[in-house]
């Protein structure tokens, strides 16, 4: 399901980011859909990235993505589906993109699926970096039938913007 969001975004990665121009599933951040409550809408799920803990170029390609469609407002949906120990060892990671997210601003929702006790621990950590006028932006939802709900909140601003949410439940 998630594959799908990215291998569509391929075509745009000789803009956003060389190392996924080489190979897809270096990092998971992509774009879903435009909505007109959660605004463009990007989905990332870290055990799909074969570089998780590239924190340098993870970075640049969420900065650059973020500038490229220069949304007025986004929603991030991170999955964490699978996420363990190992990937623990890129709290560096979760840092920077909190600092990228507090120059790029306009973060409306941040919204994390499929958590565990290595996400509460890494999200502790983060919120230290995380301005705190983004800490009521995140949301923990815990079963596929609040993400629908969720989903169902948002007006998807297109057919295909549809089809993506559809894709993630």
């Amino acid at each position: 399901m998630n594959r799908e969001l990215q291998i569509r975004d391929v075509s745009l990665m000789k803009t956003i980011c060389a190392q996924c121009n080489e190979d897809f599933t270096c990092h998971s951040f992509n774009f879903v859909g435009d909505t007109l409550e959660g605004g463009a809408i990007f989905y990332t799920k870290i055990t799909n990235a074969s570089k998780y803990d590239d924190t340098k170029g993870i970075t640049e390609h969420f900065k650059n993505y973020l500038n490229y469609m220069n949304p007025v407002k986004w929603s991030w949906i991170i999955d964490f589906e699978g996420f363990s120990l190992k990937h623990t060892l890129g709290v560096n990671t979760g840092i920077q993109l909190s600092k990228l997210i507090n120059t790029y601003g306009k973060l409306h929702q941040l919204i994390m699926i499929n958590t565990n006790l290595f996400v509460d621990q890494m999200l502790t950590m983060i919120k230290f970096v995380l301005d705190k006028k983004y800490h009521q932006c995140i949301q923990t939802i815990h079963s596929r039938v609040n993400l629908l709900h969720k989903f169902q909140e948002w007006l998807p601003i297109n057919e295909q913007s549809l089809h993506s949410l559809h894709l993630l439940v």
